[in-house]
């Protein structure tokens, strides 16, 4: 496929960087930012947008400039962070949507991709740009279907857009392919229709191409020729994998243990798929029994690990996590963080902060700038009421990982805690902005707005909250 260039417009004029309406000094930085803009100095022209937006966190056109010059400097995460503030406060600003969508897309999150495309398309639904953007995030999901329509509304709308034309052209070509496939297996079938392994080979086929109906009829093929065979099973487990299916795609794992009682990693997707139907018990139980067969699979070490925390389980989830560790010469050197940061995780939920302290300062000594690591390190500060240490290291996680929306509840909740309220309404803002579902910043900002008087818009946050505590339920 064609790959079209990002289109990361300036300006929704014809002349420098969105400027807005700015105060004075406010202008004299955006002024300052777009002169380093054209000279191609994107980071003084960031530092520049940066004073501009702290005069006036309320501007969106400021928070599109700063995001823009950070994405021409490279600073991807942060130019991200700051789309999505810019689209929170000025949800029609199609350029911060067909960026955003874009640097999604070089990050390889199709799907948040995708979503940012769609929602700018409900603002400006006549954008072939967009649609264009649509069609080739679906291409990359191998949504070839789906592609070929937003390529066919991207052309409904301009004719001449040849990037739209050409993709379609050759999203085409990959589907004739794909059906040219299909049909040379079902003729290698027809040669001895009792082999199941040439069935297993047309799922395989028909997941790549997404018909998912057609999938499961070949494996129930699979499933008839050999049915005390686990490989059917496999097929349909695959499937339902794919799908997204949890309680079918347990169900497919569990037959599965039941014929293979000594595959671990089975028993690790039934643990998966258990903890995806918030069967936590059952969860649990298939992770300890992978990790009983095979002790070095350390995936299933760290899911077991994790369910403990989830269910509240502290002590068990810190001898897990502590048992990776007496390990360590055999995990990488992520799993060494991972291992570290879940240890910490433990202490501070059973209330050993100091223990927390320890933990995620070695951590840090191992892996300077560590997310999760200055985050635990954050949290046992705040349950020690050290609130200026916590929320210096909360901005730490922050600068490391700017995407991560519980960091910025957490640092706008101590923010509040120190009666920071102007910063701490900034933190739940962003954290909202990095993701709308986050029903815990709303309760924060409405902690927020009713400590500073402002009772209406406590009210109005609460509400939201409740209306996403009711959807999640």
């Amino acid at each position: 496929m064609e790959d079209r260039q990002p289109i990361y417009s300036l300006n929704n004029s014809q002349d420098g960087l969105v400027s807005g309406e700015p105060s004075p000094e406010e202008q004299e930085w955006t002024d300052k930012g777009n002169a380093a803009a054209e000279a191609e100095n994107y980071l003084e022209a960031a530092d520049a947008f940066q004073h501009a937006v702290a005069l006036n966190p309320g501007n969106a056109r400021s928070r599109y400039n700063l995001a823009l010059a950070q994405q021409l400097h490279g600073d991807t995460e942060n130019a991200i962070a700051g789309y999505r503030r810019a689209i929170d406060l000025d949800p029609q600003l199609i350029d911060a949507y067909t960026n955003l969508g874009n640097l999604y897309g070089e990050l390889g999150l199709q799907e948040e991709a995708l979503e940012t495309f769609q929602q700018g398309l409900e603002f400006d639904p006549d954008n072939d740009e967009l649609y264009a953007s649509v069609g080739d995030t679906y291409a990359q999901q191998y949504l070839y279907t789906d592609a070929i329509q937003a390529y066919r509304q991207a052309l409904i709308l301009n004719g001449d857009n040849g990037g739209a034309a050409d993709n379609l052209r050759d999203v085409r070509e990959r589907v004739n392919y794909q059906t040219r496939r299909v049909m040379e297996q079902e003729k290698h079938i027809d040669e001895n229709p009792a082999d199941a392994i040439r069935y297993a080979e047309l799922v395989n086929l028909y997941l790549d191409m997404h018909r998912y109906d057609d999938a499961i009829s070949a494996a129930n093929q699979i499933l008839g020729l050999e049915p005390d065979d686990r490989a059917g099973y496999d097929a349909l487990a695959s499937i339902y994998e794919a799908m997204g299916d949890r309680d079918q795609a347990a169900e497919a794992y569990q037959r599965i243990v039941e014929i293979a009682p000594d595959d671990a990693e089975a028993w690790e997707h039934l643990g998966t798929w258990r903890s995806l139907q918030d069967d936590t018990d059952a969860a649990t139980g298939a992770y300890a029994r992978s990790v009983q067969i095979d002790p070095a699979r350390y995936t299933a070490r760290f899911s077991l690990a994790e369910t403990y925390l989830d269910s509240e389980r502290y002590e068990e989830a810190r001898q897990v996590y502590q048992g990776l560790l007496d390990d360590a010469n055999a995990l990488d050197s992520d799993d060494l963080a991972a291992a570290y940061s879940g240890l910490a995780d433990a202490y501070n939920s059973l209330g050993q902060h100091d223990e927390a302290i320890r933990t995620s300062q070695t951590l840090l000594e191992q892996f300077e700038d560590d997310p999760e690591g200055y985050y635990q390190l954050a949290t046992a500060y705040d349950a020690q009421g050290n609130y200026d240490e916590a929320i210096e290291t909360y901005r730490k996680a922050i600068h490391s990982d700017p995407l991560n929306a519980d960091y910025y509840n957490d640092l706008a909740d101590t923010l509040r805690e120190a009666k920071r309220y102007n910063e701490a309404l900034e933190a739940a803002q962003q954290a909202i902005a990095m993701d709308p579902s986050l029903t815990l910043a709303y309760e924060t900002l409405a902690q927020v707005y009713e400590e500073t008087g402002h009772p209406e818009e406590a009210a109005a946050a609460m509400e939201q909250a409740n209306t996403l505590k009711s959807a999640q339920e």
